[in-house]
């Protein structure tokens, strides 16, 4: 089997749905929207013919494809719902017909996370045909609601018993084994004015349009992760910085954020601490403004919260909470952290990079033992993630691919 070649074929087909929360409609057996569902049901197709087990939630929330049952497994944790593609005339191609482009693949998902979705198959195949003994047999898990709530993994979780051993393909090498509270708010500022931009809590605001009365505004940005704000251009945080004294909406804009996307939450009081809080307004609509925060995961949560919106209501303002995700850390000297690291760098010969902490919302803080964000980026790919030409090298798939069939061999032998 050419498994790059199968690779590529995967994901032309996974990219063609717009699988994008309730963009396709919802019914009972697709709760997060038809798309997603029918997306999660071709992937798991294409594993049953390659010789897995298969599982379908009867509502559509998640699947999963085995090498066998047990006990004891693994979990490969992936999720194929993607964010809204954005303006599609910033797009040099259709974001749901995948190209090849300079030995690179574009298309909305294809490096979060159609095509590391593709690259986890089509590993744990090859183990498949080199006759590998699964002492803890593989469970591959596609989530339908990563970018909008974790509602997929919440119930697998009630419906299933945890992993002895988690890998979740979403991030970057050699891992990550933390990642940040995240909270999700509206903020009512009472504000009447027209202005509306963004397309989820989780993006920087790339567009945003200011309805006047006798004329129509409009503000250009560059999207991003609301994890990195500042690794984009907040269209809102610029009309607000360029109509300061108009009205509340914007006067709420600018004593939140800085110009730079950095917050100014001036309550804490850590200077380490408030350095690595980030504050992100991801959409406004009807006066409220949609605010995605990351706190570091040694502060304690609800100390935090209480602070945030006593910060908030002291100014007159009024905060709905919207999500609340507590952050994750997992023991970085445990056997299998470390068995993890060495098969990274037995295939790498990296000895430089280090296992970090994430301000990421991934399945990474799913399961609290044994749970690591391992790829398939290396630290220097860049991939245009939640933004417009979103695309993936084919240096990072072979890559990926070496690791990861390389990792699990090694876990199956060894731990």
């Amino acid at each position: 089997m050419d498994y790059f070649n199968e690779i590529i074929q995967l994901s032309k087909k996974l990219i063609q749905y717009e699988s994008i929360y309730e963009r396709s409609g919802c019914s009972s057996d697709a709760v997060f929207g038809h798309n997603i569902t029918l997306c999660i049901k071709e992937m798991l197709e294409y594993c049953k013919q390659l010789g897995f087990i298969v599982y379908m939630d009867p509502e559509g929330k998640y699947g999963y494809a085995e090498t066998g049952t047990a006990e004891e497994y693994i979990a490969l944790l992936l999720h194929l719902d993607v964010v809204s593609e954005g303006d599609r005339q910033q797009w040099t191609h259709n974001p749901f017909e995948m190209q090849v482009v300079d030995n690179k693949l574009i298309g909305r998902g294809v490096a979060d996370d159609k095509v590391p979705s593709a690259i986890a198959v089509l590993a744990v195949k090859k183990l498949m045909d080199e006759g590998i003994v699964f002492k803890y047999p593989i469970r591959i898990i596609f989530g339908g609601d990563e970018e909008t709530g974790f509602r997929c993994i919440d119930h697998y979780k009630k419906v299933h018993h945890e992993p002895k051993y988690t890998l979740v393909i979403d991030g970057t090498f050699p891992f990550s084994y933390s990642e940040k509270h995240l909270l999700n708010y509206e903020l009512h500022t009472g504000s009447t004015l027209n202005v509306v931009g963004g397309v989820g809590y989780n993006s920087v605001m790339e567009y945003v349009k200011w309805d006047k009365d006798d004329e129509i505004v409009e503000v250009h940005g560059m999207s991003g992760h609301a994890s990195r704000p500042t690794s984009g251009e907040n269209a809102l945080i610029k009309l607000a910085y360029l109509t300061p004294d108009t009205d509340i909406l914007f006067d709420v804009v600018n004593r939140l954020v800085y110009p730079s996307g950095d917050h100014r939450l001036d309550f804490i009081e850590d200077e380490a601490i408030g350095a690595d809080v980030t504050l992100n307004i991801g959409i406004v609509k009807q006066g409220v403004l949609y605010l995605d925060l990351r706190v570091p995961p040694e502060v304690d949560l609800y100390v935090f919260m209480k602070s945030f919106e006593e910060f908030i209501e002291s100014k007159g303002l009024r905060l709905v909470e919207h999500q609340v995700l507590p952050g994750a850390l997992t023991e970085i000297d445990s056997p299998f952290a470390q068995k993890v690291f060495k098969c990274y760098q037995d295939v790498t010969n990296d000895f430089e990079s280090k296992p970090f902490k994430s301000g990421s919302a991934t399945y990474g803080r799913s399961f609290k033992g044994n749970c690591l964000v391992f790829g398939p980026r290396m630290q220097y790919h860049i991939t245009n993630t939640h933004r417009p030409n979103e695309f993936i090298p084919f240096d990072l798939i072979e890559n990926a691919f070496e690791i990861y069939t390389h990792t699990l061999k090694v876990i199956e032998e060894e731990l």
